[in-house]
């Protein structure tokens, strides 16, 4: 498993990947969602909370929540994350909107131990579409961190099933990067070190530098016990985002995005998630962007009420 799993994500760091790019593999899998969504039902394999409902898409059954009624938002979470991490932010919006939150391929309740082929950006998207037409889009779409990343492959390849789109610090990451470094070396480097750790034994060990490498110094330490718990139920995520397709696309095909876009960052973020950000107000300039206060990357989470004011803002404009 440890030498396997090494050589994936030393592949991608080289380049040395299957020749279809995210964006070849989108235009390819997410015209035929219905049909593969239709196939025989997926019965989970393990335990699936109350309140929880799943739904099969391309052969996995997803977990999500829905409460609430008025027009469909799509809440997609970050790495180390699932849909519990949008049910208390979302809490006072039930009056205006039906807020689905999502749990993505492999991530709780699914108690991943990081095998298989399928954690891509592109097989999360391909899900991701074909939730949507299950549910009757076209939706307003949500993607923060890492969720932003399939969130936006659907918007490019299906504009049909997306009234509006928010990325939270989320996305393609479009920074500059010295000649001959590979696009997401960041992630490949950090999924490279945190799999050392789980390999040797040392689950919380790889969880706190990946979540201070993410967020910065300091933030596994600060975070609530309970918390951490929810952290390792999703620990081998830190690893599935290191060996996907590194992102091979452009800034004109981000600025090609057809719905309105919001962009959001936090105001106490690492300067590497602003930046990205940045990047992507400049790729999309007709973008609306805001700075949730007082907020870090978790700005959803950090500030509610100033998380809510920026998205409400935008969605009822």
């Amino acid at each position: 498993m440890k030498s396997r799993m090494y050589l994936k994500v030393q592949f991608a760091k080289l380049g040395v990947m299957a020749t279809l790019t995210v964006v070849g593999a989108m235009s390819l899998g997410l015209s035929g969602c219905q049909t593969a969504m239709m196939a025989k039902v997926a019965t989970p394999t393990w335990t699936i909370p109350p309140g929880v409902a799943t739904q099969t898409v391309n052969g996995y059954p997803m977990s999500y929540t829905s409460r609430g009624s008025g027009p469909t938002i799509v809440f997609l979470h970050g790495v180390l994350g699932d849909y519990r991490y949008w049910q208390q932010p979302l809490e006072t919006w039930t009056a205006d909107f039906r807020v689905i939150a999502l749990s993505m391929r492999h991530f709780y309740p699914e108690k991943w131990d990081g095998k298989g082929e399928d954690f891509t950006v592109a097989q999360h998207a391909k899900d991701i579409a074909a939730f949507i037409e299950w549910i009757g889009g076209p939706v307003y779409l949500v993607g923060w961190s890492y969720g932003g990343r399939p969130a936006y492959e659907v918007a490019r390849a299906r504009p049909d099933l997306i009234k509006k789109l928010v990325l939270i610090e989320g996305g393609p990451d479009m920074r500059p990067r010295p000649p001959g470094v590979p696009p997401d070396t960041d992630v490949t480097e950090r999924s490279l070190k945190v799999v050392k750790y789980f390999d040797a034994g040392d689950i919380d060990g790889g969880l706190a530098f990946g979540v201070d490498d993410i967020n910065g110094p300091g933030r596994w330490a600060s975070l609530p016990k309970t918390y951490h718990e929810t952290l390792r139920e999703n620990a081998w995520t830190l690893v599935g985002i290191g060996r996907g397709e590194p992102y091979t696309g452009t800034c004109s095909e981000f600025g090609a995005l057809r719905m309105p876009v919001l962009l959001v960052k936090g105001e106490l973020t690492t300067p590497r998630l602003r930046d990205i950000v940045l990047e992507e107000s400049k790729c999309l300039p007709q973008a609306t962007v805001v700075t949730i206060p007082k907020a870090g990357h978790s700005s959803a989470a950090g500030n509610p009420p100033a998380f809510k004011l920026a998205v409400y803002s935008f969605l009822q404009k």
